[in-house]
């Protein structure tokens, strides 16, 4: 898989690119009419096979690295770099950045027992309400191994946990076999609801683990915009912490990059207040975008850097704002309409709009296992310009006519 905004710093540089499509993936594949190469595979095939079909291509075209922006390739593309003597994550790593139960339990052990949520695994819905007794009401709800805050739920009582703890088991399933990952397990995790405005810092870990941070990144949620949702409503630049709590934040998330021992490596560190929430072992979604646009920092190059053995150039040559907003329908159903795309592109800071989602197609919540109908990019010198957008777009209600 790989996006606009994704890979376009690296056509500028003369490198030649090579995509590996997966017949499976319903995503949207970018503009790769300019690659080197593009060959498709089907990704529920044994890893024997994949590990195969890149070799294949190493022999043919030669392979400088392998290069992963999506949560569902980062085991897939650990393991073809250690087959086949590439650099890259290992595969423990890996496997660590995609068990939110193991995560938290390495960020326990190593760096404290307050560093992020507590939490259990789930087995039953006798071990769900147990667990979320001991823990205290609200509790959050989530599958251990699927990004987006798809499924993810904040749960008030009992009544509503254990009846989203059934959707889950009988949705999820259905997902991944959608997916074509046919051998993905549903794992289930109930954790300590924590309290504290959301942000994130990607990373970069080179060989020897030293770990290189960009700016932090403000999230606005579905809660924050009104809806009993966790999606991530807009990311928005440049934060409104104090200095000081940026720079607590970096130092947490060296920590808890080095604590899942990530080396030669992207990491999109989330937190709830001064607490680890997950790592994830890849760029964050639109975070290239979003530093370039703010910043004309390159994450995109700066993370092949560290694939080719190099140190990563993470300095910006700029200072200004940026938001990218992905509003997500506010209730599950069939969309009908798009409203406010004319009062959308007069908005300050407005720089483009991408339709995702037709009208006659269905939509609703991520914790329902859908995404955003709509993608919005703002950029401006001024903050002030795109968090006045930002409310703006969030205080239209009635953008979506759903059915």
């Amino acid at each position: 898989m790989v996006r606009r905004g994704e890979f376009e710093s690296l056509q500028k540089r003369d490198l030649p690119l090579g995509v590996l499509v997966d017949t499976n993936s319903r995503h949207r594949l970018g503009d790769v009419s300019r690659f080197a190469l593009v060959e498709r595979f089907d990704f529920s095939r044994p890893h024997a096979d994949l590990i195969e079909a890149v070799r294949g291509i190493q022999r043919r075209s030669g392979l400088a690295c392998l290069y992963n922006v999506g949560e569902y390739y980062v085991a897939q593309t650990a393991d073809v770099a250690a087959a086949l003597g590439v650099a890259g994550l290992s595969p423990a790593a890996a496997r660590l950045c995609l068990d939110k139960n193991l995560m938290r339990q390495r960020f326990q052990e190593r760096i404290g027992p307050a560093a992020t949520a507590r939490f259990h695994v789930v087995d039953s819905e006798a071990d769900l309400v147990r667990f979320a007794d001991l823990l205290g009401y609200p509790v959050v709800l989530q599958p251990s191994n699927l990004a987006a805050s798809m499924w993810s739920t904040c749960n008030a009582d009992p009544e509503t946990l254990v009846s989203n703890y059934r959707a889950m088991r009988s949705e999820v399933p259905a997902y991944y076999e959608k997916l074509g990952k046919k051998d993905a397990r549903l794992t289930v995790v109930v954790a300590e609801f924590l309290k504290g405005s959301n942000t994130s810092i990607d990373c970069l870990a080179d060989a020897a683990g030293r770990v290189y941070t960009t700016p932090v990144v403000d999230v606005l949620t579905g809660q924050d915009v009104g809806i009993d949702d966790l999606h991530h409503f807009a990311r928005v630049v440049p934060s409104r912490l104090a200095a000081s709590g940026q720079e607590e934040l970096a130092r947490l998330a060296v920590a808890g990059v080095q604590a899942l021992e990530m080396t030669t490596s992207a990491a999109h560190v989330e937190f709830i207040g001064t607490r680890l929430g997950e790592i994830a072992a890849r760029p964050g979604g639109n975070r290239p975008r979003i530093l370039e646009l703010a910043y004309g920092i390159d994450e995109i190059h700066a993370y092949y850097q560290v694939l080719s053995g190099q140190s990563p150039g993470l300095r910006g040559n700029r200072q200004g704002a940026a938001a990218i907003l992905t509003p997500f329908a506010a209730r599950n159903g069939t969309l009908r309409a798009i409203r406010h795309l004319d009062r959308l592109v007069q908005l300050p800071g407005y720089l483009c709009h991408e339709v995702r989602i037709q009208p006659g197609q269905p939509v609703g919540l991520a914790k329902s296992g859908y995404r955003s109908p709509l993608y919005v990019e703002l950029q401006s010198a001024a903050a002030d310009d795109v968090r006045r957008s930002v409310d703006q777009i969030a205080s239209w209600s009635d953008l979506y006519e759903v059915e």
